[in-house]
């Protein structure tokens, strides 16, 4: 079973990889997935969503990080080593056909970190704003298919990545929409107790009427 897959997973990379190989992918695919090419986009987008959100984009951007800040762990140091899988661009496995346009690697394949990162994102975007999850999910799904195209990844570790990361995005979202209605619950509670003559009043003033 496990050869199976493993064959249909290589047969998979190398379509991908190889057969839908064009000039454009060739540029696109490599610039898209490189993360520095995002800082000055990200830093643009970030003010531009502040301007426009205000306090909001602060929450938002701030559960953006702390999902970071758990699916990157995570995969790297967690189920990197657990599954121990070789990439396709390692020297040691190399995938005969293949073409490896970031170079060698060694580290690591499964699950794609890249895959793991902007799926959570996109998921905890989608979350809190579910009228665009299509352009969350098709800018989530374009940086996951240059993991494959550039020959770093095969396709199950992308949709590996993928689902740990969607796991994570609700997790978030489930977390912070639980501590929000906890502390609202609390203040709700604070405030009856501080003002129970007020209340009583109200009552009394309803049994005479």
């Amino acid at each position: 079973m496990i050869s199976l897959m493993n064959s249909i997973d290589e047969w998979l990379f190398l379509f991908f990889n190889s057969t839908c190989s064009n000039r454009i992918f060739d540029a696109f695919f490599p610039a898209i997935t490189d993360k520095y090419f995002w800082v000055i986009p990200a830093i643009i987008a970030a003010i531009v969503f502040i301007r426009a959100e205000k306090k909001k984009a602060l929450l938002v951007i701030g559960l953006i990080l702390v999902t970071v800040a758990i699916t990157d762990p995570v995969c790297c140091r967690v189920l990197k080593p657990l599954f121990s899988r070789r990439r396709p661009c390692d020297p040691r496995a190399l995938v005969e056909g293949g073409r490896f346009l970031l170079g060698h690697k060694r580290s690591p394949s499964f699950p794609s970190a890249h895959a793991m990162n902007i799926f959570a994102q996109a998921m905890l975007l989608t979350l809190m704003y579910p009228g665009r999850w299509i352009w969350f999910l098709l800018f989530a799904s374009a940086i996951g298919f240059s993991r494959i195209y550039t020959g770093v990844h095969y396709p199950l570790d992308v949709l590996g990545g993928a689902l740990f990361g969607i796991l994570i995005g609700f997790f978030v979202f489930s977390a912070f929409s639980f501590i929000g209605r906890t502390v609202r619950l609390v203040h709700s509670s604070g405030r009856k107790q501080e003002n129970p003559g007020k209340t009583n009043t109200s009552h009394a003033q309803d049994s005479h009427s």
